[in-house]
């Protein structure tokens, strides 16, 4: 009985290899006009720039420094997203949560926002202090590592490390918005 198991379940995984490999190699074969160039810039701590289109708003991304300053400043909420390069979901985030045109208008009028990557060595000027990258994520997750990726901080009352509020994971744009809507009214 295990060995006739055994036996289907290698002919249908042989099945499937074959469909996909003779679906992929009979697709036509990309020429020169229809293979766009682009290049793509990368970077690994975002500056203070934003990218606005007369349509779309996106959201002003600024790194720690500059962001907790702007922040404290203009007395808005720091919203802090953790993210490490090789986060499938922090991409996901970015992508349906921080793109939404309702959360990037509510957090360009309401928030600062900073995009923060642990794994990137590098100085913070926060509350007074100068603390490194490990500092930094100890010091916004009181004083425990960050359990995983994406992490997001809200922030309001700058003075005091007590009042973040922390998520951990992936935050629709619908939970988001509800967790935004709570810190702006404090």
């Amino acid at each position: 009985m295990f060995r006739k198991i055994l036996f289907l379940s290698i002919i249908s995984a042989l099945a499937i290899g074959v469909t996909s490999f003779t679906y992929v190699n009979n697709q036509p074969k990309p020429t020169k006009k229809t293979v766009k160039k682009t290049k793509a810039k990368k970077s690994t701590q975002p500056e203070s720039s934003s990218t606005q289109s007369a349509n779309e708003a996106k959201i002003t991304w600024y790194n720690m420094s500059d962001g907790y300053a702007k922040a404290k400043k203009e007395k808005k909420v720091l919203v802090v997203d953790v993210y490490t390069n090789w986060c499938t979901w922090c991409k996901v985030m970015d992508k349906w949560t921080y793109d939404n045109h309702g959360i990037s208008k509510k957090m360009n009028e309401y928030a600062v926002a900073v995009k923060f990557n642990p794994e990137v060595n590098g100085n913070h000027n926060v509350n007074g202090q100068v603390l490194s990258s490990d500092q930094l994520a100890l010091y916004l997750n009181k004083g425990s590592r960050i359990p995983g990726y994406p992490h997001t901080f809200m922030w309001k009352d700058l003075s005091d490390n007590n009042k973040i509020d922390s998520y951990s994971g992936y935050v629709d744009s619908t939970v988001f918005n509800v967790y935004l809507n709570k810190m702006i009214q404090q």
